[in-house]
């Protein structure tokens, strides 16, 4: 008997289970699209027209090739594992030591200028740059930020001073906004993404905006082109804000690499797009940021992790 109603709750479980991943598969089925800019396609996935667009990408008689090195013709192109050495860019793994300019150095993650040579990190005081701005790209692997020596915040970001000895870098300096009594007074960066703003309570706060309502009480910190104002409250911009037919195609996220994707409706409306079927073969792949590809006459997303997601769900749930 005692077998017979644990089988009983066993398959009431199972049935539980496979119900909520039903669930979960169609509400994935219906969900908002969101583009992630940051997962573009490969570029095999692109037809001619879409393959022109990106840098990256070469039209091959009949297929889209990723690019070589040596398909780049100029410096600024040449990035990723490629090199610009002896006016061509080669293949070889980008090392501190080749390369050859201060400039280039600068922009070389976990490098620095010294004595003439690239080199790799090793501590802010041991740099002396010829730009200020360039004591600020350092960077150590343990996330250690320089700044130039005897440069304020401010001044560093809004004009550049020439100083034929060059600049010393420093330590990255951060303030404490709770220190600053006046709103005259409440300036500076607090953390590597916040900066001290006043808030109406009378208070000076590190400020960043991670979503619209961490704006609330921040006067002009409910930024226009992610958020809106309701009253006191900053909230987030919804695709039915937008008015205007040509400018309903995506809104951005505070979250720069994302982005909710928008469809104007026969209601002459903008709305949230639960698919990407109203997209053509022109704005397909530019819309989505070439997350999206055109094949076999409409607009589909990448194979990508969300389609394994997918299947696995599937899966699972013929095994319950």
């Amino acid at each position: 008997m005692r077998n017979d109603k644990d089988k009983i709750s066993q398959f009431q479980l199972m049935k539980n289970i496979q119900l909520v991943l039903l669930i979960a598969f169609f509400g994935l089925a219906s969900a908002d699209i969101i583009i992630n800019k940051s997962k573009r396609c490969e570029c095999s996935s692109f037809i001619k027209s879409e393959c022109d667009k990106w840098y990256d990408c070469k039209w091959n008689e009949s297929s889209c090739l990723e690019k070589e090195c040596s398909d780049y013709a100029t410096e600024d192109k040449c990035t990723g594992d490629c090199q610009w050495k002896g006016g061509k860019c080669i293949d070889v793994k980008k090392e501190c030591e080749n390369m050859p300019t201060e400039e280039s150095c600068s922009n070389m993650a976990g490098c620095g200028w010294k004595d003439n040579k690239c080199i790799e990190f090793t501590q802010c005081s041991d740099f002396i740059v010829t730009k200020a701005e360039r004591c600020s790209v350092l960077q150590g692997e343990n996330g250690e930020r320089c700044q130039a020596k005897g440069v304020s915040v401010t001044t560093l970001f809004y004009k550049h001073l020439a100083v034929a000895a060059g600049f010393q870098c420093e330590n990255k300096v951060y303030v404490d906004c709770s220190k600053f009594v006046t709103e005259a007074t409440c300036k500076g960066v607090a953390t590597a993404t916040a900066k001290c703003q006043w808030k109406s309570d009378g208070k000076c706060y590190a400020f960043e905006l991670k979503t619209c309502r961490d704006a609330d009480g921040f006067n002009q910190m409910c930024d226009p082109k992610y958020c809106k104002k309701d009253g006191q409250i900053c909230v987030n911009k919804a695709c039915s804000d937008i008015t205007i037919q040509a400018q309903c195609m995506s809104l951005p996220k505070i979250d720069s690499s994302k982005s909710t994707l928008c469809k104007w409706g026969a209601d002459n409306k903008c709305a949230i797009a639960t698919d990407a079927t109203h997209l053509n073969e022109q704005t397909c792949n530019d819309v989505t940021f070439g997350s999206y590809h055109w094949v076999t006459d409409t607009c589909q997303q990448c194979s990508s992790n969300w389609i394994l997601s997918i299947m696995s769900l599937i899966i699972l749930v013929a095994l319950i």
